[in-house]
């Protein structure tokens, strides 16, 4: 599958409530990491929601199952399909400045049919804060309520966003599928 961006997955104010209630969850951690090529000393703060079998946020799973099911018949509508089962869920948080927080990595490496979704949940973004998101090199920039969809086995990151970004911060909803 060729790497998709869908807009406006998600309204302005489903962007408002949803941001709303992830930055009020207490539920965070300060481990957050991704890839097999994992180093916990550049965590960032991550909202588990599912990591295999195990649901930790069971509002936000069914939130995300949702999401997932939109994006299906969005992609579905672009003669694209995509699985809709969640293998694994999680919010992350980045900061400005925090290049350490961002490394090259894939979700998976070895099974070839699982899809990853990055969501960008910040309601309020503007292009001067940076905050991209690259996968195999291409540059997908953060669109509030956007969707990026790719293979789990090719190579990304994201971007620090460059600029004081006025207390919103960068968060994603990565979902894997499969």
């Amino acid at each position: 599958m060729k790497t998709t961006i869908l807009d406006n997955v998600l309204s302005q104010k489903e962007l408002f409530y949803m941001y709303n209630q992830i930055v009020s969850t207490p539920n965070w951690k300060l481990n957050g990491v991704s890839g097999s090529d994992r180093d916990p000393r550049l965590g960032a703060p991550v909202l588990t929601v599912k990591v295999g079998d195990i649901v930790e946020h069971h509002p936000f799973f069914l939130w995300g199952q949702t999401l997932v099911y939109r994006i299906a018949k969005l992609l579905d509508d672009k003669n694209k399909g995509i699985p809709t089962q969640i293998i694994r869920m999680w919010l992350n948080v980045t900061y400005n400045g925090k290049k350490s927080q961002h490394w090259l990595h894939r979700d998976e490496e070895t099974d070839l049919q699982l899809k990853s979704i990055v969501l960008f949940m910040t309601p309020v973004w503007q292009p001067d804060w940076r905050g991209s998101f690259y996968v195999d090199g291409e540059e997908f920039k953060f669109k509030p309520g956007s969707a990026v969809i790719f293979d789990s086995e090719q190579y990304h990151k994201g971007e620090s966003p460059e600029s004081e970004t006025y207390n919103w911060q960068r968060i994603t909803c990565n979902i894997l599928v499969g």
